[in-house]
């Protein structure tokens, strides 16, 4: 789910309407979109079959396949008496939370010192708005089907800065997508896979050079374990296949001559490891299980078309 459509009433900022509508999009929802229908398009047939959807784009828009939200910020010139006081613990504009007076000093004074650092003397007042300024409208049952407050993932996510006077009223839809029709609508951040390393120690490696294997050259594939009778005597530790998820295939034990004959890496060609990184709305195993299903529609159409 990302914000499509944006209804711009009121925008006097900086910012123009279109980098403001694109910075919207970009916010990611935390909503699962799986309980939404997909928003009907041109490319459907949609408009083909009904002439008063192409007037009105909320023809198509209902509770099942649309969020909405509201911004409606302003920015009002403050009290510069108010603006410039010091917040003492023992006012009574301040509330202590550890009740403890000598935190509360402390609290008090980092809060002064950022206000100061951030509003320079002569310098003319900025408010910031960000995501938490956005306010989800509940439209037809979503309010009995979402218990909790559809929120942005992000809530410091910064839109766009105002002076006084200016202020900014908009409503903005969101909709169901594919990350093939535009990037905000896909879910993974970072997606990537490798192959499975395959470690091998074809000479034991005792003590000392066990150690420098373990601990420096190829930290937390190998471990040290005791030796035993079978072992040669004298000896006290060898190395031990221990995780070789680890393995970064790095061959930094090749930079000893006696280790480049006792260790052996090699890759597993049908194991692949993949690593998924979501931007926070879905679990990455969500995400995997969606691709998969994505994947197998696709391979439903092409068996169809053959």
């Amino acid at each position: 789910m990302a914000i499509e459509n944006v209804y711009m009433w009121d925008n006097s900022s900086m910012v123009h309407d279109e980098v403001l509508a694109h910075r919207l999009g970009l916010v990611p929802l935390n909503v699962d979109a799986r309980y939404f229908d997909e928003y009907p398009r041109s490319d459907q047939g949609y408009e083909e079959n009904n002439a008063e959807a192409q007037d009105d784009p909320h023809q198509r828009a209902t509770d099942r396949n649309t969020l909405v939200f509201k911004l409606a910020v302003s920015c009002n010139k403050p009290d510069a008496a108010r603006n410039n006081q010091r917040l003492s613990p023992r006012s009574g504009d301040f509330d202590s939370v550890y009740g403890n007076n000598e935190l509360d000093e402390i609290a008090a004074r980092t809060t002064a010192e950022r206000q100061q650092s951030i509003e320079t003397p002569g310098r003319p007042y900025t408010q910031h708005i960000y995501s938490r300024d956005l306010e989800w409208i509940p439209q037809g049952e979503q309010a009995e089907r979402f218990t909790s407050d559809i929120r942005p993932v992000h809530e410091d996510i910064l839109l766009a800065k105002l002076r006084p006077g200016q202020s900014i009223e908009l409503e903005a839809h969101a909709h169901r997508g594919n990350g093939k029709d535009h990037a905000k609508y896909s879910p993974v951040a970072t997606a990537c896979y490798r192959l499975m390393p395959r470690v091998e120690i074809v000479s034991p490696v005792y003590d000392d050079l066990a150690e420098e294997l373990v601990h420096v050259l190829e930290p937390g594939v190998f471990c040290l374990v005791e030796t035993d009778d079978q072992d040669p005597p004298g000896t006290k530790v060898k190395a031990q296949v221990s995780n070789p998820y680890a393995c970064t295939m790095s061959r930094n034990f090749l930079r000893n001559p006696k280790l480049s004959q006792s260790i052996r890496m090699t890759r597993i060609p049908n194991h692949f490891i993949f690593s998924v990184e979501s931007v926070g709305m879905s679990n990455p195993a969500i995400l995997v299980a969606e691709a998969l299903r994505q994947l197998q529609g696709k391979c439903t159409r092409i068996m169809e078309l053959v």
